[in-house]
């Protein structure tokens, strides 16, 4: 394929990337929180149980940023006091409050309807399609 089209696909992917981070870089900012915050709510949602060091290592943001966030979360009451991990004393567990898992399910459910929306409008076989190729992509991405 010939340097031309090339750059094309580039920025196109790109320009789909930032509107896709728009998206929900929007939706954090409409529900009150930064996009990292909503990141890292995302990340204990989902775990319903998680160490910092998960948090860290799945959102790729740093150590001070993820635990301003937490600290943060603490004191708004979303997230209980974190507890020393049985398995690893070096790593605090985290995990909601009742008010805390209600707000994250809000949170969280908007989105998700946004994106299943989204994944049954393009169909099943548009949908395969599209994992396949983003996975394919990713891991092109880190090839040298």
């Amino acid at each position: 394929m010939d340097e031309l089209k090339i750059e094309e696909y580039h920025e196109k992917i790109w320009q789909i990337h930032l509107s896709i981070s728009d998206f929900f870089n929007e939706y954090a900012i409409s529900k009150g929180l930064t996009f990292p915050a909503f990141k890292v709510l995302g990340i204990i949602y989902k775990k319903n149980e998680c160490t910092q060091k998960e948090i860290t290592q799945l959102t790729h943001l740093p150590k001070q940023t993820v635990n301003a966030i937490i600290n943060n979360f603490y004191k708004q009451g979303i997230i209980k006091e974190p507890v020393e991990s049985q398995t690893d004393k070096r790593n605090k567990v985290i995990t909601f409050t009742s008010q805390g898992k209600a707000y994250a399910d809000d949170v969280i459910k908007k989105v998700k309807e946004a994106t299943f929306r989204a994944l049954n409008i393009i169909g099943e076989e548009k949908r395969n399609s599209l994992f396949e190729t983003m996975t394919l992509f990713r891991n092109n991405l880190y090839i040298e």
